[in-house]
């Protein structure tokens, strides 16, 4: 989608201590402004979930009112932010057969082994949220990243899918659409966060990113330039008492991390970089803590490019919301044009007809 003019977009992060929003304005699918940044405490969310749909919802009206005070043209889009323990990840592989002698591979063969990866039995109270392609893979060939336009028999993909509950899904749209506003698209917060923190130099060799908030921890690990593995612990910074080198609660976090990364790297994927964010990464002393007992180095996760009418230490506090605008940005992203010619666009459109009924 080309962006003619400004647009405006908004991350509204819904968090038990405090929910935040980050205004954007794209100028393109490349360049971007933050208008505004607001915050305010946090009513009625506990561990990701809406627990008080009234307080709730004020809590996420005084917010989106206060950001509007600063960009009269109003929020525009909003994405929102999920998390919690219904959030989980698994991963399914979809394959469908081409020719037997082999033809070209094209978009929409693509897209129908992406579906049929993505069929699969959910319970009835579940929804997927997100379908991540890790790769593809022709005929017995490796694994590749885009097979487009390349002869195979047959087309197999890998995918990573995020599921949440559907009662967790509906209510958040409820909380929203009770403080007065739309959400255009509900989704994972390490996704957001690693839109707005990591290098794609990190996410292709592997990292992990931490979130340690008020009530949940966030485990998310990205290989190969997209999302691999997730998990969402129910504890976080108000659960840990005392010291943290001597706390047992903070250890048992830890511990759990530990044993989610060991799990993904016995499959052959080592991760060499951890990033912290949350509010629990302005603790004194946590990062060199954490390098203690992760054996990895750790970094601070820092907003790249948080450029506009933020300050610094807002740029900080504000890693999801700054990233939800930053993913909703990245799907305006313009497609790499190529030239071609008339006969081309009838003959691929021919050719897919035939796949289609032969």
């Amino acid at each position: 989608m080309m962006i003619k003019r400004p647009h405006t977009i908004t991350g509204l992060d819904i968090g038990s201590s405090k929910i935040s929003a980050a205004a954007l304005e794209m100028f393109d699918g490349t360049r971007s402004s933050i208008l505004a940044y607001e915050s305010q405490p946090s009513k009625g969310v506990f561990r990701g979930s809406i627990m008080s749909l009234d307080e709730a919802s004020n809590s996420v009206a005084r917010v989106l009112v206060k950001l509007n005070e600063k960009i009269p043209k109003g929020p525009g889009d909003i994405y929102v932010n999920i998390s919690g323990e219904t959030v989980t990840g698994e991963k399914s592989r979809g394959m469908i057969p081409l020719s037997s002698r082999g033809r070209e591979v094209t978009k929409s063969d693509m897209d129908k082994c992406i579906n049929a990866a993505g069929t699969i039995r959910l319970p009835f109270d579940r929804e997927i949220i997100h379908r991540i392609v890790l790769n593809y893979s022709i005929d017995d060939q490796p694994v590749i990243k885009n097979p487009l336009g390349l002869y195979a028999s047959r087309l197999s993909c890998e995918m990573y899918m995020i599921t949440a509950g559907i009662n967790h899904i509906q209510n958040i749209y409820k909380c929203v659409d009770n403080a007065g506003y739309d959400i255009k698209e509900v989704v994972y917060s390490g996704i957001a966060d690693g839109a707005g923190l990591l290098e794609d130099a990190w996410k292709d060799e592997s990292v992990l990113l931490l979130n340690m908030g008020d009530s949940l921890t966030e485990i998310s690990i990205f290989s190969g330039g997209c999302l691999n593995a997730i998990s969402v612990i129910p504890a976080g910074a108000s659960d840990i008492k005392g010291d943290l080198k001597m706390s047992a609660e903070f250890d048992n976090i830890i511990s759990r991390v530990k044993a989610k990364c060991e799990e993904f790297s016995n499959k052959g994927q080592n991760i060499k970089l951890a990033v912290i964010a949350g509010g629990f990464a302005f603790s004194e002393g946590v990062v060199e803590i954490l390098e203690e007992k992760l054996p990895y180095p750790v970094k601070m996760g820092v907003v790249k490019n948080a450029q506009g009418n933020i300050s610094s230490i807002d740029s900080l506090r504000g890693v999801t919301a700054i990233g939800l605008a930053r993913y909703a940005q990245a799907q305006f992203q313009p497609k790499q044009f190529q030239k071609r010619g008339l006969a081309k666009d009838i003959s691929d459109k021919v050719t897919e007809i035939f796949n289609n009924y032969f």
